[in-house]
């Protein structure tokens, strides 16, 4: 059996950042990208509907493989879970706070 700060937890922290990545980065961009078709003047606009959004799905595509690269290094070098954890639980505030950020761009 593996303790704490394990393999089994290294492996757990890593695949759930890495999907917490790939989610946002999915949600920024599908706001983001620009669609053809009639927008109606609704705030939020609808997605695709923003052209101000890309840079703003950009800027938070960076943050959130930044702070993936945090998620990284605290599962590979801290033996202490606890730090994981909070690694991945700032990760997903910031997906959070990154996709309203693009959605009210």
């Amino acid at each position: 059996m593996l303790g704490v700060g394990g393999r089994a937890s290294f492996w757990t922290l890593v695949t759930c950042g890495a999907v917490v990545t790939v989610g946002a980065w999915l949600g920024f961009w599908w706001l983001a990208v620009p669609r053809h078709e009639i927008c109606a003047m609704t705030l939020p606009a609808p997605a695709g509907c923003g052209s101000g959004r890309v840079p703003v799905a950009v800027l938070w595509s960076a943050i959130t493989l930044g702070l993936y690269g945090v998620v990284l290094l605290v599962a590979a070098k801290v033996p202490r879970r606890r730090w994981g954890i909070l690694a991945v639980l700032g990760q997903i505030i910031a997906a959070a706070w990154g996709y309203f950020a693009v959605l009210y761009t």
